[in-house]
Formats: structure tokens, sequence, C-alpha cells
């Protein structure tokens, strides 16, 4: 299994659950890459994230706080989602925009469910994506894929046997319905949300 100095988690967290976690704790702790930058989505037009950009902001210090509490590898970079860049994100923008920051090319990380339309996805010339972008695919339980029969290269397909069958769309849909999400996110997260009275 190949291994990356840095890997870049790329995501809306909103909000981080614990399945985010096991992401990145299972990918330090099987030495897939040494170091995960989180890089959290801006606002974007054709999406409604449903809680103010600065309440989803400190859900995501929360969550970055509570991994470095614990001990994990990781960093967290905010260009993205201060909305610094021109246009709508794309995966392309993200990987030039890291490997000059780092001198390094990052890995990026990805459930294995996406896999199938990064084909389509804009501002991927040449097959950039599936062939030249270094990738971590977490494989999702009971998907099944076959990268190589579909021409992806470089990258490391990473089974946690044990993973977290939850998303933020469920934490979302618990907290609408005042259910407990215990066993979903941090509690301190939990506590943050219940305080700010986020996602009813």
């Amino acid at each position: 299994m190949q291994t990356h100095e840095i890997a870049i988690y790329w995501g809306a967290f909103n909000p981080p659950t614990l399945a985010h976690a096991q992401v990145v704790e299972e990918v330090l702790k099987k030495q897939v890459a040494s170091h995960i930058i989180l890089s959290p989505s801006g606002a974007r037009e054709d999406k409604n994230f449903g809680i103010p950009q600065t309440e989803r902001r400190r859900l995501i210090e929360i969550f970055f706080e509570v991994l470095q509490r614990d001990g994990l590898n990781v960093s967290l970079d905010t260009y993205f989602f201060e909305g610094k860049n021109t246009g709508i994100t794309t995966t392309a923008w993200e990987e030039k925009y890291f490997r000059e920051q780092l001198w390094v090319s990052a890995a990026f990380i990805f459930g294995s469910d996406v896999a199938p339309n990064m084909s389509w996805w804009s501002n991927n010339p040449d097959r950039f994506i599936e062939e030249r972008l270094k990738k971590i695919f977490i494989q999702r339980p009971g998907f099944a894929f076959d990268f190589e029969a579909n021409g992806f290269r470089e990258y490391t397909l990473l089974d946690i046997p044990d993973m977290l069958d939850i998303s933020s769309s469920l934490a979302r849909e618990m907290l609408r319905n005042k259910q407990s999400v215990e066993g979903i996110l941090f509690p301190e997260l939990a506590e943050e949300i219940q305080k700010q009275k986020l996602y009813q």
C-alpha cells in the first residue's frame, strides 16, 4: 500500500460526523498518509447548507480541535471555505492550489462510491482525475467498482471493516427530528449544535 506524505480531506462537513473522524484515524493509523489537511468547501449558489457559514465554520473548528486533542496529525485549511477561489471549485483547482502551497502533490480522500462519476466532473482534462490525481478511496460497504477496468491509476483503496454507516445527511435529519445523535457526532459538536439551535 502506497504511503503519501500528505492527504487532503475535502468536504462540506455539514456537520462533521464520527465517520469523518474514523476516516482520518484509519488513514493515519494504516499509514496511507502521514498528515491530513481538512479542506472544507465554501458557500455555493447551488447548495443550501441550512446553517450560517459562521456556524458551520465553528462546527468544523470544534471537530478539528477534538481530532488534534486526540493526537491525530491533522491541520485545517480554510482557503476554499472562505471563497478565495473564483467560480465553482473543482478537484483540479484544489490539486493545483495545494501543490503550489505544499511543493508536493498530495493525495485526495474520496468515498469509493464517487468513482463512477469522476469522468463527468468539470475541469477534468485528459482524465486527469482518474489517471494522474493521487487518490485514496475509502471502500463503501456494499459498493463494488472495478477501478482497473475503468482506467483508474494512482489510487489506494482502503477497506475499513467496521466503517460507520452514517452521514452528515443522516445527522441533519436526526437533529431536525430531535433524535439523539450519540454515536453520530462528537459530544462537543452535539452540545454546540444544541446550544445554537442549529439544523432545526
